[in-house]
């Protein structure tokens, strides 16, 4: 038999990525892992927005990455929470207590930091939601299909028109998370 001990979800906070939770939940709770919930900050946007200048005491200092590394770790700190209630206001806290969940933040490339998060969190399985089509996709492909190419582990993928089979043997949309998850 297969030990599934962790799970990773990455998630961009929208209710595209609620269902891959859900579902990530539920495999949990049946073998007793754990499930780490990953949102990546991208680093373009967040060198450009500590690259400002800023003033301490009443001087004008250039921005620098170098000496603002606590503002890293307070915007992680603050995402960890932003996670966190996102998982609690869409998931729910009863829920949430059925599995322990981990919320992480990484900067940089969404697909390279999930896969490295697989990789270091040691990870068993990968549960992503899937956005459909789109012309990025068309040209570079999918965020998921990159993430999928170099995982470290399986990959299962969620469409939003998917549909799941409960423990009443009943077929359900995959977005009624309430009735499958709990």
């Amino acid at each position: 038999m297969i030990n599934i001990k962790k799970i990773l979800v990455p998630s961009d906070l929208t209710d595209v990525s609620v269902p891959a939770i859900g579902y990530a939940i539920s495999l949990a709770k049946k073998h007793g892992a754990e499930v780490s919930v990953l949102h990546v900050l991208p680093m373009k946007a967040m060198q450009e927005r500590l690259s400002q200048p800023y003033v301490t005491e009443d001087v004008v200092v250039p921005g620098s990455l170098a000496g603002r590394v606590q503002d890293f770790d307070a915007i992680r700190e603050t995402k960890n929470r932003v996670v966190h209630d996102f998982l609690e206001q869409k998931i729910g806290a009863e829920i949430l207590r059925s599995v322990k969940t981990n919320p992480l933040v990484r900067f940089g490339k969404t697909a390279k930091e999930i896969v490295a998060a697989a990789k270091e969190e040691r990870c068993d399985l990968l549960v992503m939601a899937s956005r459909g089509s789109g012309l990025a996709r068309l040209f570079r492909g999918s965020l998921t299909e990159r993430a999928a190419r170099h995982a470290p582990c399986p990959v299962v993928t969620i469409q939003p028109s998917a549909e799941v089979r409960t423990e009443q043997d009943e077929r359900v949309p995959v977005t009624l998370i309430d009735r499958w998850a709990a």
